[in-house]
């Protein structure tokens, strides 16, 4: 009796039956749908081979690269980053065109001879897999229509993460299942995988990135008229993510500061770090919290002469207007108010 073995999806890790073969496994979770390599694509020297991937001159390649070209120009002018990694930048044009529009290292990873072109218009290409790729962190990376290529999508994404800066972005394309309205599969030799919204999503969590922005409907050329677009970020550990609200509060409340406010906010939002915190004082208007104590500190009523100068946290967001004004008649400059908004929100 033969006993039939699973294999996780590569996106969900959930267990499929059978093993991948030639055929596509679906995965019954996300959706997901992946294969082994042909013999011939996965041949030693199959991607070093080829030449002329793309025809500058067609109108479907302008138009992908017009579209590519605002896209990376956004992107560029909102996070500043100045150096980008084009993963499989093919004959260098869409880094050409970026840095013409911007001062920035535009390097590329390219296998097939279309990389000599791309070195004459990048900053650096190496012609390497990216898990031999050595170079100091980019704060953008891209890569349009590679991902589906590669049999083991998240040991590659462990590549990428590598080579990312802490607060850099990630930016992937690629075919949304078969790529075509009309096709029920893609029956490209070369695509391994057929990602769903979910699996890539999925994809990216599992591999330590917080997806940002996930967009389908993107042209990639006739036959490839529909794209996932996923903008995705390292995703920061408990430890980082503590270390920068600390670092929000002291930026906000600079030096002793009383809290105001000791409700459900207060329990959620500033309590568990509490102890971390230069709190000088917890008030509250209300007599029956008068005497709790949450640390070191014990619930009190605002005093003029105890509490003058202090920088208040307001730790409320449904009173936190009644409160400011209440303060503020009891004689408390407003500049020495700080609402808990301002230390959550960005920017």
């Amino acid at each position: 009796m033969s006993v039939m073995s699973s294999s996780p999806c590569p996106c969900c890790r959930h267990e499929e039956v059978l093993q991948p073969g030639p055929a596509y496994t679906c995965c019954s979770c996300c959706g997901h749908r992946w294969r082994l390599p042909p013999e011939a694509v996965s041949s030693a020297g199959y991607y070093e081979a080829l030449i002329a991937r793309n025809d500058p001159q067609a109108p479907w390649f302008k138009r992908k690269i017009g579209d590519r070209i605002a896209l990376l120009s956004a992107l560029l002018e909102e996070g500043g980053a100045r150096r980008v990694l084009e993963i499989g930048c093919a004959e260098g044009e869409l880094g050409r065109a970026i840095k013409a529009r911007f001062t920035v290292v535009y390097d590329g990873v390219e296998l097939s001879r279309d990389s000599e072109l791309a070195e004459q218009a990048l900053d650096r290409v190496f012609k390497t897999p990216t898990s031999q790729v050595d170079a100091l962190p980019y704060g953008l990376i891209v890569s349009f229509h590679v991902l589906e290529h590669i049999a083991k999508p998240e040991r590659e994404l462990a590549c990428w993460s590598r080579l990312l800066s802490e607060n850099g972005q990630l930016l992937i394309e690629v075919p949304n299942q078969s790529g075509h309205p009309l096709l029920a599969s893609d029956h490209n030799p070369e695509h391994l995988h057929q990602f769903t919204p979910a699996s890539l999503v999925l994809l990216l969590s599992h591999c330590g990135f917080s997806c940002e922005q996930l967009s389908v409907g993107h042209y990639e050329s006739p036959l490839y008229q529909d794209s996932i677009r996923a903008i995705a970020k390292p995703l920061l550990t408990i430890g980082k993510r503590e270390e920068r609200l600390l670092a929000r509060f002291r930026e906000k409340l600079v030096g002793p500061f009383i809290v105001y406010g000791i409700g459900g906010d207060f329990h959620n939002y500033l309590e568990p770090w509490l102890d971390k915190l230069n709190a000088h004082a917890l008030l509250d208007s209300s007599p029956a919290k008068w005497g709790r104590k949450y640390g070191k500190h014990a619930v009190a009523v605002y005093d003029n002469k105890l509490h003058q100068g202090f920088p208040i946290l307001i730790c409320s967001l449904r009173f936190g207007a009644e409160i400011k004004q209440q303060l503020i008649t009891l004689g408390v400059e407003p500049y020495r108010l700080v609402e808990l908004q301002t230390v959550y929100t960005d920017g």
